[in-house]
């Protein structure tokens, strides 16, 4: 069953969320240049905005005039999503999955130049996770990524679609490689900007490796060393912090932080993507109570949420220098039907930071289908 979801925060909410960030209790400091997480005066800096001049009303209309639903899938969850379609009845759909710590959100710069560019026409459906957003929270363990393609998948046959396109990057990506994997007859292709793959273990994992690919391979190594504390709680004992976080706005706000400007291409104490968007990301896990549930596809999916098993329909892998994970194309090729190949200046949200880059790289996969 498929519904018109209106998002409407109540004001008792977003003055309690004001009065929180009022209330808060700062730590103290020994930090250098994020070196031991995210900083203190950029954070405090950012919260005065956040309380101050931050508008939620402006980013909850934007979200409900994408087109706003929801679905009630097989599983009993209740999924919100966005739909944006064209005036086409024989367009192709989009479905464009996110990860963590993101949001549908994500898209919202993306969908307009999707619209505007495409050679022909594109329907753009955006779903929010379970246990994301103002999707149903699971209650009870085993909602994974494989799980979670399948009710992308119904969702997408109840619209009425029967062939679709899938794209993602982070979880979305292993989401994205599931519903090409499980339902090849009605996916016919495949875009990803975190391309997932492995060194092939029978030959050679430099064979074919071009030197700026090479220079790439070094992205993980440093997320491993630098970065990676947050996937092992979260991956581990979830819960726990959900209690700090979903009860802190300046708690959730700094976890999340540290992503947005740990995971781009950016500057000292600046995120390329501008703090008002960032901030309303935190607030819709905030207004959603979601960072607990969220969290816990770390849990759920392990170190991989992944299958190494190849797919048939063309692959188009848009690869940029500062995400988590940047494999060569002789990897890729390992696992997936890789018919276009770019490399791109920009980081791990590459919706949100070079939303003109990814929408290009998408429409000409489409257009050469």
């Amino acid at each position: 069953m498929i519904n018109e979801f209106n998002i409407n925060v109540s004001q008792e909410d977003i003055d309690l969320l004001k009065q929180k960030i009022k209330l808060t209790r700062w730590p103290d400091e020994i930090n250098n240049n994020w070196s031991h997480g995210t900083d203190m005066s950029y954070l405090k800096n950012f919260s005065d905005k956040w309380l101050n001049e931050f508008d939620w009303r402006t980013h909850e209309e934007k979200i409900n005039n994408i087109g706003s639903y929801s679905f009630k899938s097989s599983s009993g969850l209740k999924i919100h999503f966005l739909h944006s379609k064209s005036n086409s009845k024989d367009a192709l759909p989009i479905v464009m999955t996110h990860g963590w710590p993101g949001s549908v959100q994500e898209f919202i710069k993306i969908i307009p130049m999707l619209h505007a560019n495409a050679a022909k026409p594109v329907d753009i459906i955006c779903p929010a996770l379970p246990g994301f957003g103002f999707s149903d929270k699971p209650s009870k363990p085993g909602m994974n990524s494989k799980e979670m393609a399948k009710i992308q998948h119904e969702l997408v046959m109840a619209l009425g679609y029967k062939k679709y396109i899938v794209q993602g990057g982070d979880w979305g990506a292993t989401i994205s490689k599931w519903m090409a994997e499980l339902f090849p007859d009605n996916c016919i292709g495949l875009h990803s900007n975190m391309v997932l793959a492995w060194p092939p273990a029978d030959k050679d994992p430099m064979e074919g490796v071009s030197s700026e690919e090479e220079r790439l391979l070094s992205n993980y190594d440093k997320y491993k060393q630098e970065g990676f504390g947050y996937y092992e709680i979260q991956k581990t004992k979830p819960q726990t912090v959900g209690y700090a976080l979903n009860d802190s706005p300046i708690g959730l706000a700094a976890w999340i932080v540290e992503k947005f400007y740990g995971w781009f291409d950016g500057e000292e104490n600046k995120l390329v993507v501008s703090d008002e968007e960032v901030q309303a990301i935190i607030s819709l896990y905030w207004f959603s109570e979601s960072i607990t549930s969220s969290a816990r596809i770390y849990k759920e999916n392990g170190d991989l949420g992944f299958s190494f098993e190849k797919i048939s329909q063309p692959m188009a892998g848009a690869v940029f220098k500062r995400d988590l994970i940047a494999p060569p194309r002789a990897w890729a090729e390992e696992i997936y039907n890789v018919v276009q190949w770019n490399i791109y200046d920009g980081g791990h949200f590459a919706a949100l930071e070079k939303p003109e880059t990814l929408s290009k790289d998408i429409l000409n996969f489409i257009e050469n289908l």
